[in-house]
C-alpha cells in the first residue's frame, strides 16, 4: 500500500477497514491490519508514550526512556488499534487517525483510573508480604520451605517464577511488593503485574500452597 514513504489517502484507509472487518480470511483480514499498523503505528505509539508521562504514579515509567516507553505501551496500543479498526465507522466522516488518537488517550486514562482504584482493594501476598529482609527468610527455615517450594512449583512457568523473584527482591529492598512497583522492575504495565498476581494466587492454591505460606510466617 505505501511505497516510498508515500502517506497513503483516506479512500485507501478505508478500503482497508473494510478488509479488516470483513475480509473473508483471516490472511486477508491480518495483511490489513498489518499496512495499517505501518501507515499509522508510529505515530499511534508515540501518542501512548507522550501519554504515559502522566502516568508514572500507577505504571511506574519514572525513569524510562522515551524507547522504553514506546516498548512498554506498543502491546496495549496495538490492541486498542485493532478493535477501533475492527469497529470504526467511516461514515461519520471523523479521520481515523484522529479517532484512533483518542481512543489510545482514553484507554490510558482508564487504565489510570483503574490502577487508582486498585490501590484501595489490592489483594496482598501474604506470604510476601511478611518477608521484610533476607535474613527473616534465612533464620526461619519455615518459610524458606515455603518460598523454595513455591519456586520448584514454578519452574515450568518462567514467567510467574520471574514475577515472584521479582517479589521476593521487592521485600529485600524493604518495600511493599505492589503490582506498581513489580511493574516498574520487570518493565512491563501495572495491569500486566495485576494479571500475574491473580495467576499466582489460583497457582498457589491450585498446589496447596498458599496456607503453608501463611503458616510458615505464622510460626
Amino acid at each position: 500500500m505505501r511505497h516510498n514513504n508515500t502517506p497513503a489517502t483516506a479512500t485507501q484507509i478505508n478500503n482497508l477497514i473494510a478488509l479488516v472487518q470483513t475480509a473473508p480470511t483471516e490472511e486477508a483480514r491480518a495483511s490489513a491490519i498489518g499496512q495499517m499498523w505501518e501507515q499509522f503505528g508510529d505515530n499511534v505509539v508515540g501518542i501512548a508514550a507522550k501519554q504515559s508521562y502522566n502516568m508514572d504514579s500507577d505504571f511506574g515509567y519514572h525513569g524510562y526512556s522515551v524507547a522504553d516507553r514506546r516498548a512498554a505501551v506498543m502491546g496495549e496500543t496495538f490492541e486498542v488499534f485493532l478493535k477501533t479498526a475492527q469497529e470504526f465507522d467511516a461514515t461519520l466522516g471523523v479521520p481515523f487517525m484522529a479517532h484512533i488518537a483518542n481512543k489510545v488517550k482514553w484507554q490510558l486514562q482508564t487504565d489510570k483510573r483503574e490502577n487508582s482504584k486498585r490501590d484501595d482493594r489490592e489483594e496482598p501476598l501474604e506470604y510476601i508480604e511478611n518477608c521484610a529482609a533476607p535474613n527473616d527468610t534465612e533464620n526461619n527455615v519455615y518459610l524458606k520451605d515455603a518460598i523454595d517450594a513455591i519456586k520448584r512449583s514454578l519452574k515450568g512457568n518462567p514467567t510467574l517464577l520471574r514475577y515472584f523473584d521479582t517479589l521476593m527482591d521487592i521485600c529485600y529492598d524493604g518495600l511493599n511488593p505492589t503490582d506498581a512497583e513489580a511493574a516498574r522492575r520487570m518493565g512491563c504495565t501495572r495491569a500486566t503485574t495485576n494479571n500475574y498476581r491473580k495467576q499466582l494466587l489460583q497457582h498457589l492454591s491450585e498446589y496447596g500452597l498458599v496456607e503453608d505460606c501463611r503458616m510458615a510466617l505464622a510460626a
